[in-house]
């Protein structure tokens, strides 16, 4: 119960007390004045009819008829004349009359009628006693008026007074529900702060705004220093100083996310180009001046390359340069490379050097999505190695040609026919925490299985999938199914889902998941985690801003994958406070002490989780638990022992 019924509650009950207390007393003091008036008329009544009946000299007829000209214009319920031996002389009394007020009215309202007498005398002698007796039914009737009344205007009392009480406790806590809403805030990892004309006058509740909106600087100080840190770590660890390229290490974080099974590029070029009489230049025109020569070198790899989309630059060291080309053929590199080819020479010789001592060598590997990063690299060394023997200058190898299982229509008509006869179902995997011994959330992935008994691993079509154009499609079916036919057995477990930048940077999907989740969200008999690639919420579009809310309304979390903290700014993941942040055991392993102290200090003061992924064995869990990392996925989970 909050603060506010209390306090109203407690008030509003004392209120009532107060008043049902008056209304008691009142109600009582006008049953007294009540009875005290049925008495003061039986007794005026006895008086003066007393005197008349004196002057009849005890004319018994006589007395009669002025007794009963007396009841009948009166409300009695009885008057009688004795004579002095107590004997009756004369009687009058009522008939009973029905009472028009309820039962329990006559319950609780007891009216006694007292009986007023007089000395009746003829003279000096004594004739009798007259004694008279109010009628009560009157005096209930107008009893159960004031009671009516009283109860009215006291009930209008209480709602009047209710009513005030409410608006006057809703100003004095007003402050307070500020406060709460702040605290929440603070809960779920956002920082706001009461501005000065919002800070209550009210001492206590003034100390607390001040208190919170202190402890949230703080918080949000060491978030700003973990941004800034991380900011500028990123600078020395990922690009080049002289040309502000990325570097080797920014490649080699990277290439995972070209290099996997749901990429969405089959293959490409990767263009690894060396500079050869770097030292005979340096000699001859200086180290400024090749320093600018290699600027102007990077700014002719970034024209060149930015007709392909997600491009990678990079200067793998003091003499080479790798371009990265996700969907370029061996013949438009090839291409690609002599305009590079020509256009460098250029520069070359507007520096003064002799395109004969200074010159490029360029080795063109056609790579594909299958291959690891260590054979990529090995490859196009060889290329490269090749190119500088050839009198061009410029080399291209080709991967070697992998037997195709299956071709594209064999893939596509699988695929097709599994989404039309919901062939996809869920495994689920381990995401363990190892400090504290227990599963930290299940991970869902997909098979597929045919009408024939086949089995597909998500590694085996989930690339071909993307190669055709319908890797969105089976995310569609898989989170309809999902949600329409969820499986029990995942019954009150976390469980995460993957999802595509494709699937997701779609207006078509955020309609599609809203009806979805709108019908089926509350029969979901397990808690979910959806998560969206670091490539889209470094974007953090409004389309990302729609996905947040839609989350946060059904109760989903989310979690980040594919991290290498490339971003140039963080305060995305404070806007968007994912539970978790996923990326490769090899970036967290690379990444010095500065580097995952300022990361640290971003996520603890969120409250994010960071989560290492293809942990294969005991030795690689060792070194991540060394760098503080304790969640992990992967084959070193069967290792682990849960409690």
């Amino acid at each position: 119960m909050t603060l506010f019924k209390q306090i109203a509650l407690i008030i509003s009950i004392f209120l009532l007390v107060i008043l049902m207390t008056v209304l008691t007393l009142n109600f009582m003091s006008a049953n007294q004045a009540v009875q005290e008036r049925l008495y003061s008329d039986a007794k005026n009544t006895a008086t003066s009819l007393s005197l008349s009946l004196g002057t009849v000299n005890g004319d018994i007829a006589i007395m009669s008829t002025m007794i009963n000209a007396n009841f009948d214009s009166g409300n009695y319920l009885g008057i009688s004349l004795v004579d002095t031996e107590d004997a009756i002389i004369y009687e009058r009394k009522s008939e009973t009359k029905s009472i028009d007020v309820p039962d329990w009215f006559l319950n609780i309202a007891k009216i006694t009628a007292p009986v007023a007498s007089a000395n009746v005398s003829a003279g000096w002698s004594q004739v009798g006693i007259l004694h008279v007796q109010s009628d009560t039914s009157y005096a209930y009737t107008q009893l159960y008026t004031i009671f009516k009344d009283l109860l009215v205007s006291f009930s209008l009392l209480a709602l009047i007074g209710l009513s005030i009480l409410s608006l006057l406790l809703a100003a004095v806590l007003k402050p307070l529900k500020r406060v709460q809403e702040q605290a929440e805030a603070v809960a779920r990892n956002e920082f706001i702060l009461q501005s000065s004309e919002n800070i209550p006058h009210t001492k206590e509740f003034r100390d607390v705004v001040l208190g919170m909106n202190a402890m949230v600087k703080k918080v949000q100080a060491m978030f700003n220093k973990g941004n800034e840190e991380l900011k500028r770590q990123k600078e020395l660890e990922y690009i080049d100083p002289t040309t502000k390229l990325k570097n080797r290490k920014y490649l080699i974080d990277k290439l995972p996310e070209y290099l996997k099974i749901d990429a969405s590029s089959k293959g490409g070029i990767n263009m690894l180009i060396a500079l050869g009489g770097v030292i005979q230049a340096n000699e001859k025109i200086g180290h400024t001046a090749v320093d600018a020569l290699f600027v102007d070198i990077a700014n002719i790899f970034q024209a060149h390359a930015s007709n392909y989309e997600n491009f990678i630059v990079s200067r793998i060291n003091a003499t080479e340069f790798s371009i990265l080309l996700p969907e370029c053929s061996g013949e438009d590199a090839l291409e690609l490379a002599e305009g590079i080819f020509d256009a460098v020479n250029l520069s070359i010789l507007a520096c003064g050097l002799d395109i004969h001592e200074t010159f490029l060598s360029i080795g063109l590997y056609e790579y594909n999505y299958e291959q690891t990063i260590a054979q990529l690299f090995t490859f196009s060394d060889n290329a490269l190695s090749k190119a500088k023997l050839e009198k061009s200058h410029i080399h291209l190898e080709k991967a070697n040609d992998t037997t195709e299982v299956m071709g594209k229509n064999a893939w596509r008509e699988i695929i097709n026919e599994a989404l039309l006869t919901n062939r996809f179902h869920f495994v689920s995997w381990k995401a363990v925490d190892t400090k504290k011994r227990k599963i930290a959330h299940k991970v869902l992935s997909l098979i597929l299985q045919t009408n024939k008994g086949k089995t597909y691993s998500y590694g085996q079509f989930m690339g071909p999938a993307n190669q055709i154009g319908l890797s969105t499609s089976i995310y569609a079916n898989v989170m309809h199914m999902m949600f329409k036919t969820p499986n029990i057995k995942l019954k009150n477990s976390l469980c995460s889902i993957r999802l595509s930048l494709e699937y997701l940077d779609s207006h078509e999907t955020y309609k599609d998941l809203s009806q979805l989740l709108k019908e089926y969200a509350a029969k979901l008999p397990f808690r979910l985690i959806i998560e969206i690639p670091d490539k889209l919420a470094r974007k953090n579009s409004e389309l990302l801003k729609l996905y947040k809310i839609l989350f946060e309304k059904y109760n989903i979390d989310t979690g980040i994958y594919e991290f290498i903290g490339e971003s140039g700014d963080y305060q995305y993941l404070q806007e968007l406070r994912p539970a978790y942040i996923k990326g490769e055991t090899s970036y967290f392993l690379t990444q010095n002490s500065q580097t995952l102290s300022a990361l640290r200090l971003i996520t603890d003061t969120l409250g994010i989780s960071l989560i290492a992924t293809s942990v294969m064995d005991t030795n690689t869990l060792r070194e991540l638990q060394m760098k503080d990392i304790h969640i992990i996925q992967g084959k070193a989970t069967e290792m682990i022992e849960l409690s």
